[in-house]
């Protein structure tokens, strides 16, 4: 049984706020039958962007204190995970605006959905993007759940090559099943998907130079921003496998990708569907 709690931690923008109830209620049902999953307990936390940066920043701290303690990691390599960090926690605080919501897990490894009032007020925006941001986010937790957390270490590590996910396109497969699977929510919902990076024309002139500033750091090698998130590519990319593959082989298959992280998706089959299919197909057969 799926459950749906809504703790408010911030009073900023009650306009934007008092919407998140009623639509994550909606949204929960639609999600887990658009992709055959199951969400179970949900915590969805509504925050501002000094607990949202907080949040995301400790996730990583956890997560690189695993990697070395259970690689028994160097002095020198634990200090570059660590420098890492700090790198991807001053990006976050220049680029908070331009990511309204976000999934992380809290101490106790269980997912908690992210959402932040005065990024989605910076962007102008409203109900249908906070639908597609609740789906979305919805769409982690159900991976989450199906893979038992093992897609989120995966992705989170910050040494993919000791913990053997170095070819493993998780980045992809996360964003494309999440961004394919909010643009069914919002078709099933609004009778429209609902795509972000086109203006608004609501945007504040914060948001603006926000945007502007971030566009100008990623120009430059010497300045391109160490972000936690992942990049456009992988949701695009993503969105194209995931598509091709569900149209070709049904959910049913597609989603013994979560059940076994051996089946992840590498960078080339990401490229090449047909060479994946055909991996799954042995994988089935064995």
């Amino acid at each position: 049984m799926t459950i749906c709690r809504i703790r408010q931690e911030t009073d900023l923008h009650p306009e934007l706020t008092e919407q998140i109830g009623p639509i994550a209620e909606k949204v929960a049902p639609a999600l887990e039958e658009v992709t055959g999953l199951r969400l179970g307990h949900i915590l969805v936390r509504i925050v501002d962007h000094e607990a949202f940066i907080e949040s995301a920043i400790e996730e990583r701290r956890r997560v690189f204190a695993r990697d070395a303690q259970d690689f028994d990691l160097s002095i020198e390599a634990t200090r570059a995970l660590y420098d890492r960090l700090e790198t991807e926690e001053s990006e976050l605080r220049l680029s908070w605006m331009g990511g309204p919501a976000a999934t992380v897990t809290n101490a106790a490894y269980e997912p908690e959905v992210l959402l932040v009032p005065e990024a989605f007020h910076h962007g102008g925006h409203g109900t249908e993007v906070i639908t597609k941001a609740l789906a979305h986010e919805f769409a982690h937790v159900a991976q989450h759940r199906a893979s038992e957390g093992q897609v989120v270490i995966a992705y989170n590590t910050g040494r993919p090559d000791l913990r053997g996910f170095s070819d493993f396109a998780v980045g992809h497969l996360l964003h494309g099943h999440a961004e394919w699977a909010d643009r069914q929510v919002t078709r099933m919902l609004l009778g429209c998907e609902v795509e972000l990076g086109q203006p608004t024309g609501r945007e504040t002139p914060q948001y603006l130079a926000m945007a502007k500033a971030f566009v100008e750091r990623t120009q430059d090698p010497q300045t391109a921003p160490a972000h936690p998130a992942a990049p456009a590519e992988a949701y695009e990319e993503g969105l194209r496998w995931v598509t091709v593959i569900i149209d070709s082989l049904g959910l049913e298959s597609f989603n013994r990708v979560w059940r076994h992280t051996r089946l992840g998706p590498t960078r080339r089959e990401i490229k090449e569907p047909d060479v994946w299919v055909r991996r799954l197909a042995r994988d089935i057969r064995l």
